[in-house]
């Protein structure tokens, strides 16, 4: 092939590689999409919560990524005698962990000693928890979302009262104000809370 009839190729690739970019970006295709942070609502764990609402906290806290990878482990209680129930979402995307939420069934003790056990460990700047709501025991920042809600009464598992510790902590934060990631991450929290007390069999109400 000679050099001209090369450099005619050569252009005429060109000029195809272009055309198909710019079809990808007028009908917003990726990487042209207009919702890069698209969340897909039936591969959202389960335990965060009703999908619709679970979609719209993640937006609010989550950085901007291609797809998201969603893993939900969840263990039930045998039965009312029983403290084994245990959830754990993981959300990634690129290889990196963005988000995790754990919920479990605990011994009930004062909201300090719950907070130093369990939430302050992936709090990061401890000082920056406060306190979200007087009717729920929970605490939050811009990074973690907690809440201790009562589950089962005394007299049901040896030990007394048991409760049920949900926290949610981000380790990578999408573009939103902190106030704005903070409140995602109360939603999230008081979403799988809810979800959980109903799975869990509670007997404690919540109202």
């Amino acid at each position: 092939m000679n050099a001209s009839r090369t450099v005619y190729v050569i252009a005429i690739a060109a000029v195809a590689l272009a055309g198909v970019f710019g079809a990808a970006y007028l009908l917003k295709m990726p990487p042209f999409s207009d919702d890069p942070g698209h969340i897909e609502a039936n591969e959202v764990c389960k335990s965060l919560g009703p999908t619709s609402q679970a979609v719209d906290a993640l937006r609010s806290v989550l950085p901007e990524e291609s797809s998201y990878s969603f893993n939900d482990d969840v263990s039930v209680r045998v039965d009312n005698h029983d403290d084994s129930y245990r959830s754990d979402c993981f959300v990634s995307a690129g290889g990196r962990q963005l988000l995790g939420a754990r919920t479990q069934m605990m011994r009930d003790e004062p909201t300090q000693s719950w907070i130093d056990g369990e939430v302050a460990q992936v709090a990061g700047e401890r000082n920056q928890l406060r306190p979200f709501s007087a009717e729920v025991r929970g605490v939050a920042s811009s990074s973690v979302a907690a809440v201790f809600l009562p589950c089962a009464s005394a007299g049901n598992i040896p030990g007394g009262q048991y409760n049920l510790s949900v926290v949610i902590h981000l380790e990578e934060a999408g573009k939103a104000e902190n106030t704005e990631t903070r409140a995602g991450l109360i939603e999230l929290a008081k979403s799988a809370a809810t979800l959980a007390h109903d799975r869990a069999k509670c007997d404690i109400s919540l109202s």
